[in-house]
């Protein structure tokens, strides 16, 4: 966890990453910065996820999203989904944050991005108070 957040704020935002895993098989779950600096960090013994890689590649990822929909007139970006062979990662705005959320297991990803986008809002009320 960062020191940029009260105690308090960092035991919420704990407590819904923990809620988070309980409804989505997420290998990894980060809160960056839309600079990509890390806030917050979870992830299973099984993950070889880097936090710091993750918090920087979501800060590349939101610009090119935020790029593509207003290019293709989207309108409101909700959330990035990056899909491999070896698994995938969500993206979803959490107010002036975001929600990074990667997993191996390709199954998953379907209720992983509904999850996602309800926990993301969560935390960018929980950080914008």
């Amino acid at each position: 966890m960062s020191s940029h957040i009260d105690p308090q704020k960092e035991k919420e935002l704990v407590e819904l990453l923990m809620g988070l895993t309980n409804y989505a098989d997420l290998d990894a779950i980060a809160v960056v910065s839309k600079q990509g600096v890390k806030l917050a960090y979870f992830a299973t013994e099984e993950s070889d996820a880097d936090p710091d890689l993750m918090a920087a590649v979501s800060a590349a990822l939101l610009m090119t999203g935020e790029m593509a929909a207003d290019k293709l007139y989207l309108d409101e970006l909700y959330e990035v989904v990056i899909r491999g062979k070896g698994g995938f990662v969500v993206l979803s705005h959490a107010g002036d944050f975001l929600l990074m959320g990667a997993a191996k297991d390709l199954t998953s990803m379907g209720l992983a991005v509904t999850q996602m986008r309800k926990y993301a809002r969560e935390v960018g009320i929980l950080l914008s108070n």
